[in-house]
């Protein structure tokens, strides 16, 4: 029989004490022993049916030589790829390290010369299972939790799996594809301690309206503009509010809020101040935080509710807006109506083909992108085209005379490759004619 890896390095050892291994600092017992342990299992992970009893003896000695003597990180890989093929639900450690596990817990416990050996099989073993803090493992009690599971953490924190699972998912401990068994989807348990610790204390809608001292419209905008985010971002989740974050904001405010009376009408709620001016309330609570706006606080009411706006301040700030966006917004119909044009999209398509600048913001009440005509874009477009009716207002002339004029002078409508914009043209075609 050809020599193995292992039978080279063993004899080589044995006659001249040479070693060039890992395993130099160690006893040829516990080398030789642990190598054997460790290969004996690795053979699950090839077909061996074919050979008798001592070549398999041989083949396993090889593979575990040839792991050991790459030190404690080929070791631990070789630990990994044996856990993996005990994945079920009930897999411990003794079915997944057979009795390599069964050997160094009980033959080899307490022998000083394997205890680098046990070490790194312990260190494994912590490493991959959900171990409890006091639990003993290979004779040590083991300190404080590395891991837990789902199943572990239920356990521990009385939260349903099912629940745990998805804010754990949600939090990145654990992949949304993990298809283990929840004793066997295992997370760092101190990176999320503060987590499991929270989830138990989290509260719904209502909870949190009740702890702000909010309405259900104004808790609503707080979470639409994102000035509250829930801890756990999960739609099926009923309760993923921190209350500490909601009374944290009203404090936040209440800092900033001077006392007024209820009969004041020059302020108003920021609920109030949004529905009236269009404004976000994420928007209003920036504005506030900047300093660009003053807070005050009813005597009669109590958290947020009580805040209050200045309404001249709020009107300010719409103007402002508006003026940044190119000055007020009308709707692309509202605007077409003024110019005498009543053809359903007819400006959408005259702005959406480049002729003429507009205006795409969200609708505050429909949402979606709506087109609009603001009064930089109103001034452009008067600049290039007059319709009949503006024709008729700046001329002070009857329809029929336009017509005729234009008609006479051979001036046709706006109409670019073909494309039909009603009574369209370009102002400078019609001035000269009009005159």
């Amino acid at each position: 029989m050809t020599p193995s890896p292992y039978d080279t390095w063993l004899d080589t050892r044995l006659q001249t004490g040479a070693d060039d291994t890992w395993l130099a600092d160690h006893t040829l017992y516990a080398a030789t022993t642990f190598c054997t342990l460790l290969g004996t299992e690795l053979l699950r992970l090839e077909d061996v049916s074919h050979l008798d009893p001592s070549a398999r003896l041989q083949r396993a000695r090889t593979l575990g030589f040839c792991v050991a003597s790459h030190g404690e990180a080929a070791i631990r890989n070789a630990l990994n790829e044996l856990a993996a093929l005990s994945d079920g639900s009930n897999a411990k450690p003794q079915k997944a390290f057979g009795h390599l596990f069964i050997d160094f817990s009980q033959a080899h416990l307490d022998k000083e010369d394997f205890t680098p050996f046990r070490k790194i099989l312990r260190d494994g073993i912590v490493g991959i299972w959900p171990v409890a803090a006091g639990e003993t493992v290979l004779g040590i009690a083991q300190p404080v939790r590395q891991l837990h599971s789902i199943l572990t953490a239920s356990e521990e924190t009385g939260i349903g799996p099912v629940l745990l699972e998805q804010c754990l998912i949600d939090a990145g401990a654990i992949a949304a594809d993990d298809d283990r068994p929840i004793s066997r989807k295992t997370f760092d348990a101190a990176t999320f301690a503060d987590l499991l610790a929270e989830i138990p204390t989290l509260v719904g809608p209502i909870g949190m309206q009740r702890a702000m001292g909010a309405k259900k419209g104004q808790f609503a905008s707080l979470a639409i503009d994102g000035v509250l985010v829930p801890r756990i971002n999960i739609p099926t989740i009923n309760s993923p509010w921190r209350k500490s974050d909601g009374i944290a904001l009203v404090a936040e405010l209440q800092a900033m809020a001077v006392r007024i009376e209820p009969s004041d009408k020059r302020w108003e709620g920021i609920q109030e101040a949004k529905n009236r001016s269009d404004l976000s309330v994420g928007k209003i609570i920036a504005g506030l935080r900047a300093g660009n706006l003053k807070l005050a606080r009813r005597t009669d009411l109590e958290g947020y509710a009580a805040l209050c706006v200045l309404k001249e301040e709020i009107d300010r700030m719409k103007s402002q807006e508006q003026e940044a966006a190119g000055g007020p917004l009308i709707t692309a119909a509202t605007f077409g109506r003024s110019v005498g044009v009543r053809t359903q999209g007819w400006f959408e398509s005259l702005a959406a083909a480049g002729h003429t600048p507009a205006t795409r913001m969200p609708h505050p009440k429909f949402g979606g992108e709506w087109v609009y005509a603001s009064t930089s874009d109103i001034e452009e477009f008067h600049k290039r085209f007059v319709t009949t009716k503006i024709m008729r207002d700046e001329s002070g002339l009857k329809k029929a005379s336009l017509l005729a004029k234009l008609k006479a002078a051979e001036v046709k409508p706006f109409a670019p490759n073909g494309e039909d914009y009603g009574p369209l043209y370009l102002r400078e075609d019609v001035e000269g004619v009009l005159k």
